[in-house]
């Protein structure tokens, strides 16, 4: 899923890399992914990269606080009936993000 997050209200996360990892600590258990490892990155003077290395792919956020933006995807290799985790996933950010309510563009990869 790749979806972009904009016209953010609640702008809490958008230049606190703790409590973005808390969000995804928690997407991460609610959804069964194994996180490897994590990475983050601030920006001065705000923003920041993070990453998390999933035994199923990976997620990425990228902030960008001063356009009230945040660009979050997510891969997995996982084999879902339908997009109803990611459709899940895009809800609850934009409720904790107060934001506008974007489509996400949910690809599928088989090979």
């Amino acid at each position: 899923m790749i979806l972009d997050i904009k016209n953010i209200k609640n702008q809490n996360l958008l230049g606190d890399l703790e409590k973005m990892k808390t969000v995804l600590d928690e997407i991460c258990k609610t959804h069964d992914f194994t996180v490897l490892q994590k990475v983050g990155h601030p920006f001065e003077p705000i923003g920041y990269t993070l990453f998390y290395l999933l035994s199923e792919s990976h997620i990425s956020v990228h902030t960008f606080p001063e356009c009230n933006y945040i660009a979050f995807d997510i891969y997995t290799c996982r084999d879902y009936a339908s997009n109803t985790v990611y459709e899940s996933i895009h809800r609850y950010l934009v409720k904790l993000l107060d934001a506008d309510e974007e489509t996400p563009l949910i690809l599928d990869r088989k090979f």
